[in-house]
């Protein structure tokens, strides 16, 4: 009996040994089996996005001249409206009605009865922030906009020219780059056949009659940054985005209001609330309140990631910056409408945290690998700069109204990238 319990014994251990060594065998194998190479690349049509050059169409567009006696002022335009967040309403006019500018030499016409689209020069947040600006910021004055500006816009467009009852308003198009869109307007029911260009896109039932899913485009939005100080990222970033002195040592960057806001306010859904009382203290993080210009630029240009939380709307002019600085956004906004989100893939180059996740923030940007944010950077200098108001914004706005119109007359606009 006890000669069975050792030949037993005896074969259980080399069982043992033998399964040993083939999990030994396993683990070798995996470590130091080959890594899967990159598919092959297929044709372009079978891609998203399709390259921006790619166009769905190449339609015309007519630019209105509105008359001088309500447009408001050129001096207004070029000084107390350019420092304005709501300034995209006359960068992306001016793109059209400047000869030089290669969306005019692509997409303006100036004859209009061979256009297919018609642009009104409706520049109303320019109106109200100066009126705003000479009232104390009082955000509710109105300043007659609508007896002053709306109206006398809009006989012109319908009274003047034969396109708009032509097409019942539906072939034109119009800004609205400020938070409540064309709700400023006791007039608005006058234009609202047009498609509106707007900096603010909302899927959040809340806020459904400010958002026509159908006859609107969202588009990004001008920053006091870029746009009116100018500040070239090319002076403090080499040509591939890096930092031309030191690294992006700072790992989280936030430098705005407000550290009053409780977890239950409205504003910003209280996220704010975690960034000034507890991310503030971690490492890596630089967490404030506004700062002075250059200060500023000089955390961009070494930044890993930029938070970019909701305010009073969902949008945020901060995550432009981060952009043209090569900052991943970290983007704090459920619901929010990216501008073309049918052309760009901007889960490539942004992280998304949910609202009810952003206590985990240090744990889940840290559980983000290197490769994966060196990906998410590139993409972002390579190709996110590129949806920014300063270079391919028409472009993409482009490809939305053909969509709206449904023309599909495909044309290759050869921009070379």
């Amino acid at each position: 009996m006890a000669a069975v319990v050792r030949f037993k014994k005896k074969w259980l251990s080399l069982i043992a040994v033998v399964f040993i060594i083939l999990c030994l065998l396993f683990e070798v194998s995996r470590f130091t089996a080959q890594p899967a190479p990159p598919l092959p690349l297929v044709d372009t049509p079978s891609y998203w996005p399709s390259p921006v050059e790619q166009a769905i169409c190449q339609p015309k567009i007519y630019v209105y001249k509105a008359h001088d006696s309500f447009q408001v002022p050129k001096s207004t335009q070029d000084n107390r409206c350019h420092e304005s967040n709501y300034n995209s309403e006359i960068i992306l006019h001016n793109q059209l009605v400047d000869s030089s500018s290669p969306f005019y030499q692509f997409y303006v016409t100036e004859k209009p009865e061979e256009a297919d689209f018609f642009f009104i020069p409706f520049f109303g947040a320019c109106y109200l922030y100066n009126c705003w600006s000479k009232h104390n910021w009082n955000w509710d004055e109105r300043c007659d906009v609508d007896l002053r500006y709306v109206d006398p816009m809009m006989d012109m467009v319908i009274n003047e020219y034969p396109y708009w009852n032509r097409s019942g308003g539906k072939d034109h198009i119009m800004i609205h780059p400020m938070d409540k869109t064309f709700t400023y307007y006791e007039s608005n029911q006058r234009f609202q056949p047009a498609i509106f260009l707007k900096t603010v896109g909302d899927k959040r039932e809340k806020w459904a009659h400010r958002h026509r899913y159908d006859r609107d485009i969202v588009i990004p939005s001008a920053t006091r940054m870029i746009h009116h100080l100018k500040a070239d990222p090319m002076k403090y970033l080499t040509p591939d985005g890096q930092p031309k002195k030191g690294t992006r040592d700072i790992f989280v960057l936030f430098q705005g209001c407000c550290p009053e806001v409780k977890p239950e306010d409205v504003y910003s859904n209280g996220i704010r609330s975690l960034f000034f009382n507890h991310f503030k203290n971690y490492r890596g993080y630089e967490i404030g309140q506004v700062i002075a210009d250059e200060e500023y630029i000089q955390k961009l240009a070494r930044a890993k990631y930029g938070l970019s939380p909701m305010g009073w709307t969902l949008d945020t002019t901060r995550i432009w910056e981060f952009i043209a600085f090569g900052v991943v956004p970290v983007v704090i906004a459920d619901g929010i409408v990216e501008p073309f989100e049918f052309d760009v893939d901007w889960d490539s180059f942004v992280v998304k945290i949910r609202r009810d996740e952003v206590h985990r923030l240090d744990d889940i940007l840290r559980s983000i690998d290197e490769k994966t944010y060196e990906y998410k950077r590139r993409k972002l200098w390579e190709y996110g700069r590129r949806v920014g108001l300063e270079q391919d914004a028409w472009h993409f706005i482009v490809r939305q109204l053909c969509r709206i119109a449904n023309i599909h007359e495909p044309v290759n606009l050869g921009l070379g990238y």
